[in-house]
C-alpha cells in the first residue's frame, strides 16, 4: 500500500473531472497540508467527522476537481494487529450523490494489503456504502456502527 503512486480519473454526473490521488505517509508535504488543512478547521466537516485526525501511518486519498480543489478525501490506517481501518471518508456537499464516495470506498478496499480484517466505524447513514462490499455490522460505538469483513487474499 505505501509508496503506491497512482491516480485515476472519475467522471461525475456533472461531467466535471475529479482526480483521485494517493498520498502515502512519506509523501505528505507542505502542499498536502495546505490542501487538507482547511478541512480540519471547518466546523461543518468536524461535525460530520468528529474523529478526523492525521496519524503517522495513515495513507490518504484526495479527490480534486479540475481546478485542483479538494472535493473529497478518505484514509486508510494499517494496524499492527492485522486490522486495516478505513476512515475519514468525506465528500464536499456539492459533490455528493455523484458516485465519488463509492469510488473512494472501492479504491481503499483495492489498496488493502496484508490485513486479516478490514474495519470501518461510520455513521449508520454511511453503512450502505460498505455493506454492499461485504462488510457487516459487528458492533455499535456511540452513535456510530462498526462494520468488518475478512480481507481477501491476493492471488500469488
Amino acid at each position: 500500500m505505501q509508496g503506491q503512486a497512482w491516480a485515476a480519473r472519475l467522471e461525475t454526473e456533472m461531467s466535471k473531472s475529479v482526480t483521485i490521488s494517493v498520498v502515502a505517509p512519506e509523501q505528505r508535504d507542505r502542499d498536502f497540508y495546505a490542501d487538507l488543512g482547511p478541512f480540519f478547521m471547518d466546523g461543518a466537516v468536524r461535525r460530520e467527522l468528529p474523529y478526523l485526525k492525521d496519524l503517522p501511518t495513515k495513507t490518504w486519498l484526495l479527490a480534486k476537481d479540475a481546478a485542483g480543489q479538494v472535493v473529497g478525501f478518505a484514509g486508510i490506517i494499517p494496524h499492527r494487529n492485522g486490522v486495516t481501518e478505513l476512515c475519514s471518508l468525506y465528500v464536499a456537499p456539492a459533490h455528493r450523490s455523484k458516485g465519488l464516495a463509492e469510488e473512494l470506498v472501492a479504491r481503499r478496499l483495492s489498496m488493502v494489503d496484508g490485513a486479516r480484517v478490514i474495519r470501518v466505524v461510520c455513521p449508520p447513514t454511511s453503512a450502505g456504502l460498505y455493506a454492499d462490499k461485504g462488510m457487516r455490522q459487528v458492533a455499535k460505538r456511540g452513535s456510530y456502527v462498526v462494520l468488518e469483513r475478512k480481507a481477501e487474499k491476493k492471488a500469488a
